[in-house]
């Protein structure tokens, strides 16, 4: 019930994830065109990756232990000292981003021009972020899904606005983001400021944030390396708009998957933290069961749709340049979208719960290696595909690896049973979807995706798939509540 109702909470977020997950593609691949969409895709890429290197483990630290200062009754020494261990993330990323410009991207004009803005943008959207950690870690639902919200949907539209007028090209996403991010790090800064006020940095507060948070945020590194690492190998072996290409298909497929399974842990994660804080592991187990037939439930059908339509969905939302070569990878894309979902939201949360994020980042070594090789063994003989398929294959890789090692800490439960009828009800929508006339773009895009919604939907609800018949009575009795 509890989970009903956070994820009803949390729907403004994902909603907002997608319709800019989607928009992004739609708007960009048209206005910044192949070569620029593939330089934008490199340097988002990078951005993520320096951010999660330096400023991660300190917002991870600030999820992590805010229910214990609550309990201690020291929120404001966790709120200092998360400030100030920011603070320290701030200057390590500056720097690792000066020494990236200085050996990698000085001499090519596109790339040098895009730094400062994206340097920009981690700063002021890291003090967001811890704001927003300790709100999801505290279970204020409806604030997260306010700020959260405004700064996905306004960095959009400032973005797509800028790259539509200003002639900016592949610098405006990032202009649009650091906009967005700013007013949220002065709001949530100042009501940062505020909760610390009377606390005292902690040195042992320091210790357990950096204990707990640098394993995490290696393990974190090394995911984001082996989701992005094939696009700089595709731009070696191929060109900056196979680059393009590539991004294009997987914004709309491992985007979508990943945003509905995030969804999922915005909602149960805290929930599994909880009970394990509370009562153990075995009361944890029971919690994860929920959020695994959850990100089941949700994200099954959708990887199983995406490669449904991948063909209307690329003729819809990808410009011409660029659709044919996405509309291939889409339906692997999104395979590889809810095997990561899996990865980081569900099995991970072994290591999490005991805090051994130090062994997590170890074990993340082997599918970020293995996905290097086979790109590079794959890419020069099968091209896109070939990144493609090691996607997959690593993905799968650190499912196995994290899974098997996880049930020594932590016994997440995989109801098999339930793997069975979420899989009938996703694959029931295939006969609808495939009678359904080829009217092309849009108006087969839609047809299709409402004919195999209801399907599965009827189907989940008939074999009752993943508690389906019981999330359905939480959700109206939520609605009930908030109409009363």
């Amino acid at each position: 019930m509890k989970l009903v109702k956070h994820l009803t909470g949390y729907l403004p977020v994902s909603l907002a994830n997608g319709l800019v997950g989607f928009g992004s593609v739609y708007v960009f691949t048209r206005l910044l065109g192949a070569d620029d969409y593939g330089r934008y895709a490199l340097m988002f890429s990078v951005m993520v990756l320096i951010h999660t290197m330096t400023l991660t483990w300190a917002e991870a630290g600030s999820y992590r232990f805010a229910s214990i200062a609550a309990e201690e009754r020291k929120l404001p020494t966790h709120y200092r000292t998360g400030l100030r261990l920011l603070l320290r993330g701030h200057i390590v990323m500056v720097i690792v981003a000066a020494l990236l410009w200085w050996f990698q991207f000085r001499a090519d004009p596109h790339y040098s021009a895009i730094m400062p803005w994206l340097v920009a943008t981690m700063l002021v959207n890291s003090i967001g972020q811890l704001a927003l950690e300790a709100h999801r870690a505290h279970q204020r639902v409806s604030r997260y899904a306010m700020i959260e919200t405004s700064r996905v949907v306004f960095g959009f539209f400032i973005g797509a606005l800028l790259a539509w007028q200003s002639g900016l090209g592949p610098i405006s996403p990032f202009v649009g983001m650091f906009g967005a991010a700013s007013v949220i790090a002065l709001h949530q800064g100042f009501w940062l400021l505020r909760q610390s006020k009377g606390g005292a940095y902690d040195a042992k507060r320091n210790r357990d944030w950096m204990a707990y948070g640098i394993p995490i945020a290696a393990a974190i590194t090394l995911d984001v390396i082996l989701s992005v690492a094939d696009r700089f190998l595709i731009e070696h072996f191929i060109d900056v708009a196979a680059v393009g290409a590539y991004a294009a298909g997987y914004g709309v497929a491992d985007k979508t998957v990943l945003m509905i399974c995030a969804w999922a842990a915005m909602a149960g994660s805290p929930l599994i933290m909880a009970a394990f804080e509370k009562d153990g592991k075995v009361a944890a187990a029971d919690a994860a069961r929920n959020l695994f037939g959850t990100i089941l439930f949700l994200g099954l059908p959708a990887a199983v749709g995406l490669g449904l339509v991948a063909e209307p969905l690329a003729e819809a939302m990808i410009s011409e340049d660029l659709r044919e070569q996405a509309a291939k990878i889409i339906p692997w894309i999104a395979v590889a979208g809810l095997l990561n979902g899996l990865l980081i939201h569900y099995v991970s949360e072994s290591f999490q719960l005991v805090r051994r994020t130090d062994q997590r980042a170890l074990l993340m070594i082997v599918p970020a290696v293995a996905n290097i090789l086979l790109n590079i063994l794959l890419l020069p003989k099968l091209g896109l595909m070939g990144a493609v398929y090691a996607t997959v294959a690593s993905y799968a890789l650190g499912i196995v690896l994290l899974g098997m090692v996880g049930r020594r800490h932590v016994v997440l439960p995989v109801p098999l049973g339930e793997i069975l009828k979420t899989g009938l009800a996703a694959l029931a929508m295939w006969p609808v979807i495939s009678i359904v006339p080829e009217l092309g773009s849009w108006p087969e895009l839609l047809l299709k995706a409402v004919a195999g919604g209801i399907i599965y939907l009827s189907v989940a609800l008939l074999l009752n798939a993943a508690n389906a018949q019981t999330m359905l009575r939480g959700l109206l009795i939520t609605r009930g509540s908030a109409d009363a």
